[in-house]
């Protein structure tokens, strides 16, 4: 008895110290690891930035029909200007938490890693997303929003907003550059991996956030200097698209509406389709579908049509596929604004560097609708060339608007800096004009009520959908 009584003990005593050896390892969870590589964020920051753009209750809603590119025959009060305050809420929810938040969490990751160009991608999708923002409200919480302690932040005026992006997309530049530190393919849904493509992207962000703003401040000198510098989006190649999959949740988000939750009230809008006609631009071919009784028929913007679906023109098949490249920014956009720099003086060149540029934009367009055989005589219309500057105004505007169909918020945004086309409030609107800017988010009335209340004050007009925004005036 004895004997079995000290091996008793014996065995105890070695369970006991086996148990607490690499205690810590054992009852690790694989699964919820303590320490996250930054590369893992990026996708997910991608992914949500553009679910909320092309979202259809958000860019479809309040970004295609208002840019009246959509026209909507039912359910369609958000047309009329009485959009959903939670569509709205969700946009500033979404951006703040799951793309700048999260991109500055990858910031300081990558830091620890030393891992410079994924620290530049992180400034890129910030700036990105405070420009969205920015150009969707007016003033945001900019420069104390994420700082530790601080719930109730104070909002920030354009002004300042745009010079902090700027400055993001500078820094990015020169992080980008470096070349220190890779990315996986699999986690960068727009480039694979392809440093030198986001230094472009940075670049022309930065492009976009000046002409934006080149009616308010002079940005000569900033923008010559990125021409210049010869790191700007050089062909579509270029172009910064998140790559879609074939099957929900992880296809474009119109197909999930339209076709997947379909919603086939959505219609191409008359003033699109008249435009794209008046240009003998076969676009529309690829843009829009034919109707019911075979010709392309667009919807009065904010008229309802609920006995007559198949009287009006569907987006087109293309528009509908679920890969549908989500874009982010392309080399199209970046060329009308290297059109508009030439044209205004900001770049040396005039109406004939514009004019080149022009169709540089145009070509690229009709390239991402596969119809690039087209664009060669279409850019020799009379009623397309441009030969001076007041032309080329309205010409570039208009040609940006078109080349921005589905991409809603951005559509808008431009027209609403442009002007152009020339467009007038919708049938039995609510408002009596189109709107300039989105209501601020609901919980910041009461959550930050103060800081909410000092923002509406800058506001000419208050926190009404009216109100133009700093860089429309």
């Amino acid at each position: 008895m004895k004997k079995i009584s000290i091996l008793f003990v014996a065995a105890i005593a070695f369970l006991s110290v086996s148990c607490d050896k690499d205690f810590e390892t054992v009852n690790s969870d694989p699964n919820n690891p303590l320490e996250v590589p930054a590369h893992l964020l990026l996708g997910n920051i991608i992914r949500v930035n553009q679910n909320v753009i092309y979202g259809m209750q958000q860019g479809g809603d309040m970004g295609m029909c208002w840019a009246q590119h959509v026209s909507k025959v039912q359910y369609n009060d958000e047309e009329r200007y009485i959009p959903r305050r939670g569509a709205i809420d969700g946009v500033w929810d979404n951006i703040y938490a799951s793309v700048i938040s999260d991109s500055k969490s990858m910031y300081v990751l990558a830091d620890a890693e030393g891992n410079e160009s994924l620290k530049g991608i992180s400034l890129v999708m910030q700036a990105n997303g405070f420009q969205i923002l920015t150009d969707l409200f007016g003033p945001i919480p900019f420069n104390e929003v994420f700082v530790s302690g601080n719930f109730k932040p104070k909002y920030d005026s354009q002004e300042v907003v745009y010079t902090g992006i700027i400055d993001m997309l500078t820094k990015a530049d020169a992080l980008l550059a470096s070349g220190t530190g890779t990315i996986p393919a699999s986690s960068d849904l727009i480039y694979k991996g392809d440093v030198a493509k986001w230094r472009k992207l940075a670049n022309s962000l930065k492009l976009k956030a000046l002409m934006r703003i080149s009616k308010k401040v002079n940005v000569a000198s900033q923008v010559a200097a990125l021409v210049a510098g010869g790191n700007l989006m050089a062909g579509n190649d270029d172009s910064a698209n998140i790559t879609y999959l074939v099957a929900q949740p992880d296809a474009n988000p119109i197909y999930e509406t339209i076709v997947f939750g379909a919603r086939e009230e959505y219609k191409i809008s008359s003033v699109l389709v008249e435009k794209l006609q008046s240009l003998n631009d076969s676009r529309l071919t690829v843009i829009a579908d034919k109707n019911n009784a075979g010709s392309y028929v667009g919807n009065i913007p904010g008229e309802e049509n609920t006995s007559n679906y198949g009287g009006f023109s569907a987006l087109g098949s293309f528009y509908l596929e679920p890969t549908l490249p989500g874009v982010i920014l392309s080399y199209s956009q970046v060329q009308f604004y290297l059109a508009e720099a030439a044209n205004e003086g900001l770049i040396s060149g005039g109406v004939s560097k514009a004019l080149e540029y022009y169709n540089n934009g145009i070509k690229a367009s009709f390239n991402f609708n596969g119809l690039s055989d087209d664009a060669a005589d279409y850019i020799d219309q009379p009623n397309v060339i441009f030969t001076n500057q007041a032309q080329a105004r309205i010409n570039i505007g208009e040609q940006m608007w078109i080349s921005l169909f589905g991409q809603g918020f951005e559509a808008w945004t431009e027209w609403r800096r442009t002007g152009y086309p020339a467009l007038s409030p919708v049938m039995q609107a609510a408002q009596p004009a189109i709107p300039s800017r989105l209501y601020y988010n609901s919980n910041e009335i009461s959550l930050n009520k103060d800081n909410y209340a000092a923002a509406v004050a800058t506001l000419t007009g208050g926190d009404k959908l009216t109100t133009p925004l700093w860089w429309m005036n």
